[in-house]
């Protein structure tokens, strides 16, 4: 038998990083965004406080990196789900948009939000990271309506609407469950969202 290659610095490297990151996304929506230290971090990963460091210069550094990973792990998502083929309908992109929300990866974006209203450093950093967030997810929405005649500010509006909506459901349930509601809110969205392209399309019948 031959033995397996040799692993490239390159690859060591890109893996260490990756557990790292992976580490610090389960640590936050474990145990929380104040509570995940590096040394929560180094005991999950199995990597030292060394071997942090020459990856990552601080705590907010890997708190950042965490940030954008779950950004990518939700368009890699989305991706999927058009790559699938078929035009999206309105009901299948709030299943799917809800269900991005309760993942447990997004409940980092949660923590770090709410973190971020009083601490400036984190804030500042985070910042771009959420523009990015916001413009693919933005870009991505008007990509799944193109050629439907629906102006892009009124795809961008609902996207977001529909965003913070079920990130507000997906942190609010833990504490006060409604899930009759649940069926009722996709349903009157949908309507909503009909409703709204109609009155745009009749004003603008381009």
């Amino acid at each position: 038998m031959t033995a397996p290659p040799r692993r490239t610095q390159a690859q060591r490297r890109s893996e260490t990083i990756e557990a790292l990151i992976d580490a610090t996304i389960e640590a936050i929506a474990e145990v929380g965004y104040h509570r995940t230290s590096l040394g929560e971090v180094c005991q999950r990963s199995g990597i030292s406080k060394g071997g942090l460091f020459r990856h990552f210069a601080s705590r907010l550094d890997l708190v950042v990196a965490a940030a954008e990973e779950v950004g990518r792990r939700h368009f890699a998502a989305f991706d999927e789900f058009r790559a699938e083929g078929g035009s999206v309908e309105i009901v299948d992109l709030l299943l799917f948009a809800r269900k991005e929300s309760r993942d447990p990866s997004n409940s980092v974006w949660f923590e770090l939000l709410v973190a971020a209203r009083t601490d400036p450093e984190l804030r500042e950093r985070l910042n771009p990271v959420a523009v990015t967030l916001y413009d693919n997810i933005e870009a991505r929405a008007a990509a799944a309506f193109a050629g439907r005649g629906i102006p892009a500010d009124v795809i961008r509006l609902f996207a977001t609407s529909a965003l913070h909506m079920f990130d507000g459901e997906a942190i609010f349930r833990h504490t006060y469950p409604r899930p009759e509601l649940e069926a009722e809110r996709i349903a009157a969205t949908a309507s909503l969202y009909e409703s709204l392209t109609t009155a745009e399309t009749r004003a603008d019948p381009r």
